[in-house]
C-alpha cells in the first residue's frame, strides 16, 4: 500500500508541476502579446522598458487582468482568454459607488464642519486664501449654497495654498492655529481672510489675523506661538497632499459626496450636483 501511495504522490506531483509549467508558459505568451501590442499602440521608444506585472484571473469571467508598466507608469489592462481582445484601463465594479473611493481618501476627522454631521451631502473645499477665484467661490458657497440648503449639507474647508501666492500659506497656518483652539475661531478667520482679501499682504497677515479674531475666545499668546513657529504647517501640507491624491491641481476645488467641481463655478452647477445627490439619498 505504501508503494502505491508513493507512486500516486509522484504522479500527482508531476501533474502539479506540468500545470504550473503550462500556466507559466501561458503567462509568458500573454505578457509578450500585451507588451508587443502596447509598445506599438503607445509608440513607446525601443529603449523604454515595458513589463507586465500581477497577471491573474480577472473579475470579469473569461479574461485575465494585470498591469503594464511603461517607464515607471502603470496602466491596467484586461485580456480575453483567447488572447485576441484587450482593454487598457482600470477594471471597475459597477455595483460600487464610483465616488465612494474618493471620499475614503479624504480625512475629515477633527476638522471643523458647518452643518449637521448626519447630512446626506458632504461638501469638501480645497482653496487658497489669496486666490481671487477662491474668493468668488467663497461668496457663492457662503451666500447661496449654504443658505439655500441649510441642514441638508455639511461643509468642510481644506487648505491648498499655491506657491505663487506669498501670503496664502501663512494665512492657512493662521486659520489652522485658530482652529486648534475652537471651531468658531476657525470659521471667523476663514470668513475674514476671504472678505478682506484685497487688504492683506505678506507683511500684515499676522496683524490681520489678530483683527479677524477680535471678539473670539482665542488665547492670543498661544495663537502667536503657534503662528510664529508654524506649528500647523504640517496640517496644511497634509491637506495639500490629500487634495493632490484626489485630483486637485488648482484652486478652488470642491468635492460633493466625492464628485469634483473645479473652479469658481456658478451656483447652478453646485445646485445640479447637490440636488442629484439628495435625490439618490432618498
Amino acid at each position: 500500500m505504501k508503494r502505491y501511495g508513493s507512486i500516486w504522490l509522484g504522479f500527482f506531483a508531476i501533474l502539479v508541476c506540468s500545470g504550473w509549467l503550462l500556466s507559466a508558459a501561458r503567462a509568458d505568451d500573454v505578457s509578450k502579446k500585451v507588451t508587443d501590442y502596447y509598445r506599438r499602440k503607445a509608440n513607446v521608444p525601443p529603449s523604454a522598458q515595458v513589463e507586465v506585472k500581477d497577471l491573474q484571473p480577472s473579475k470579469i469571467k473569461g479574461a485575465q487582468q494585470g498591469t503594464i508598466s511603461v517607464a515607471g507608469r502603470a496602466v491596467g489592462f484586461i485580456i480575453s482568454d483567447d488572447g485576441k481582445y484587450a482593454v487598457f484601463g482600470e477594471v471597475e465594479d459597477l455595483s460600487v459607488d464610483p465616488y465612494k473611493k474618493v471620499m475614503e481618501k479624504i480625512s475629515l476627522k477633527n476638522d471643523p464642519g458647518k452643518g449637521p454631521k448626519d447630512a446626506k451631502v458632504v461638501i469638501v473645499e480645497y482653496s487658497d486664501f489669496q486666490c481671487p477665484f477662491c474668493s468668488r467661490a467663497y461668496t457663492t458657497m457662503d451666500t447661496q449654497v449654504l443658505k439655500e440648503y441649510g441642514d441638508k449639507v455639511r461643509f468642510y474647508h481644506k487648505q491648498f495654498p499655491l506657491n505663487f501666492h506669498p501670503w496664502a500659506e501663512p494665512a492657512a497656518v493662521a486659520v489652522e492655529c485658530a482652529g486648534q483652539q475652537n471651531a468658531d475661531a476657525y470659521w471667523k478667520l476663514y470668513n475674514y481672510f476671504f472678505s478682506n482679501q484685497k487688504d492683506i499682504n505678506p507683511q500684515n497677515v499676522k496683524d490681520k489675523a489678530h483683527e479677524g479674531l477680535q471678539g473670539t475666545k482665542v488665547d492670543m499668546a498661544k495663537f502667536d506661538d503657534c503662528f510664529d513657529n508654524k506649528k500647523t504647517l504640517d496640517k496644511v501640507k497634509a491637506d495639500m497632499a490629500e487634495g493632490q491624491s484626489v485630483g486637485v491641481n488648482g484652486t478652488p476645488a470642491f468635492f460633493i459626496n466625492g464628485r469634483m467641481i473645479s473652479g469658481a463655478q456658478p451656483y447652478e452647477n453646485f445646485k445640479s450636483v447637490i440636488d442629484d445627490e439628495l435625490a439618490r439619498a432618498k
